[in-house]
């Protein structure tokens, strides 16, 4: 059929993953089982541990080369989606507070529109603070700096 999406590729390496929890249960097990520190069982450590280093090499290399490469993220999409998402409201409350982003959510939702425009709406902040607020690279890059809203 075409355009049909074949997800077997992930399988296969859930198999290999469930494979080697496998061996390191019988690693645990040939280890618990030596006497003396002399462990009868170390050639079936050996064959597990490398065993499974084999796998797992081959099936993450299958799933880079054939699911993984090429696999790029559509920018525009994304950040349509992040723009229409009523949990933008949260970026909101060290501003707002909990009760105007409730209600504001709850008005984005019933009325299906973007937090955004109904903060404006209802002149809870200006463009230029909301801009900032919602700055989405802002939001999503590792800082330590707590965002203040700008001055009007």
């Amino acid at each position: 059929m075409q355009g049909k999406v074949n997800p077997v590729i992930p399988e296969v390496v859930n198999q290999m993953a469930f494979l080697v929890i496998g061996h390191d249960l019988t690693v645990t097990l040939c280890a618990e089982g030596g006497q003396l520190q002399l462990n009868a069982f170390e050639p079936t450590i050996g064959y597990c541990v490398l065993s499974s280093l084999r796998m797992l090499t081959a099936a993450v290399d299958t799933l880079t080369k054939r699911c993984v490469d090429g696999i790029g993220a559509d920018r525009e999409r994304c950040r349509s989606l992040v723009h229409g998402s009523i949990g933008l409201v949260t970026a909101l409350v060290p501003a707002l507070g909990y009760e105007a982003c409730s209600r504001v959510a709850q008005r984005a939702l019933a009325e299906n529109r973007p937090v955004a425009d109904i903060v404006l709406e209802e002149g809870l902040l200006t463009q230029g603070q909301l801009d900032h607020l919602l700055e989405l690279e802002a939001m999503t890059r590792s800082s330590r700096v707590a965002r203040i809203v700008p001055p009007a």
